[in-house]
């Protein structure tokens, strides 16, 4: 068990559990994402459990991790790691129960039980849980230790609220990279492919600046997704690629001033994921503020927020897990890279130019 007080984030327990959400079904229809407006739990094993205090508000928000491995032809033929985050805000903690439950594994078709299972609930809608121990006790479970580190926290608030992601991840060198957020039912065809970070050159009295260059393995769109072919083409004559490039920039301050986010035509705004012609800030695009950090302030974090992947310092899709893509680390799903964007593109060749 590690224990943090002064960080954003509190990691309670290195043991996994389960977690029980109630949320509507969303449905992907050709492609296009909604809400169904009907509600069903869904249950995930394997999460470890987080606590946090918001910046904003300083509100208790529980943070779940869940991470999985899967073989990568485009990483060179390995398995690789795939981690999930899903964040909520909560404000109270039942007393665990033991009940009988039968278990719907991420589809309510994959069940498992019915079996005795200890349990807690927060707020209305959020359940952890862990099946019971034949010859063992709730109230010396792990999964009651649990319950006790998040209702003391409820009721006697020591954590410090931060803008720093403190998670056990080991993070090597200095250099400035991103971790990307994304929902994860955008990885539909959307997923992150590679990440390219590349020092501009410094020009006269300019801050420096890292060129941050996202490829993505399509671009698929959800509200005009009768287009999906037609856009494809399109990229592949105009650019010589199907897959998706976005570009951003992070500006570094000299002193003591804080790092900025410049998204030049792919800043989100406010907009969520059924959204797919956003392109927000438009030349000259104006300096956001780094909301958070990943372990250290050279791992700044931005969310991908819409399907035709504009970006943001916030997220805007909070109700739905998200991929978490951390380039650099072992086994990561992802390519880092350093190259620039005019050097990816010259990689490829339009139409136009080769007839």
């Amino acid at each position: 068990m590690r224990k943090k007080l002064s960080g954003v984030e509190m990691t309670l327990s290195s043991e996994e559990f389960w977690f029980s959400h109630r949320e509507e079904k969303w449905i992907v229809d050709k492609g296009k994402f909604r809400w169904s407006g009907e509600k069903q739990i869904w249950d995930w094993d394997s999460c470890t459990i987080g606590l946090v205090r918001t910046v904003k508000d300083n509100k208790l928000r529980i943070i779940v991790r869940s991470e999985t491995e899967t073989f990568s032809e485009y990483m060179g033929n390995k398995n690789v790691t795939l981690r999930f985050m899903l964040g909520f805000d909560i404000t109270r903690v039942s007393e665990p129960e033991s009940e009988r439950y039968i278990s719907r594994k991420y589809k309510p078709e994959k069940t498992e039980g019915p079996k005795e299972r200890w349990v807690f609930q927060l707020d209305d809608d959020y359940w952890v849980w862990q099946w019971a121990e034949k010859e063992g006790d709730l109230h010396t479970s792990s999964m009651y230790r649990l319950y006790e580190r998040i209702r003391a926290e409820t009721l006697n608030p020591s954590l410090t609220s931060h803008n720093i992601f403190d998670i056990d991840v080991k993070i090597t060198g200095g250099k400035i990279i991103p971790v990307v957020y994304q929902p994860s039912v955008d990885a539909l065809k959307n997923f992150v492919r590679e990440i390219h970070c590349a020092e501009l050159p410094l020009e006269k009295d300019a801050l420096p600046e890292i060129e941050v260059s996202i490829m993505f393995n399509n671009e698929q769109l959800r509200e005009h997704y009768l287009l999906n072919k037609v856009y494809e083409r399109f990229r592949l004559l105009a650019y010589g690629r199907t897959f998706d490039l976005e570009t951003f920039r992070i500006l570094i301050p000299r002193e003591l001033d804080e790092k900025k986010y410049v998204f030049e035509s792919i800043y989100s705004d406010d907009a969520q994921l059924n959204v797919d012609n956003k392109h927000g800030d438009p030349p000259i695009a104006p300096e956001r503020k780094i909301k958070y950090y990943f372990v250290n302030d050279s791992r700044p974090v931005v969310f991908v927020n819409t399907s035709n992947h504009a970006m943001a310092e916030h997220d805007t899709n909070e109700r739905l897990w998200k991929w978490e893509y951390i380039p650099g680390t072992e086994n990561a799903p992802i390519k880092l890279g350093s190259k620039t964007r005019e050097e990816i593109d010259r990689e490829f060749k339009p139409f136009w130019k080769i007839w």
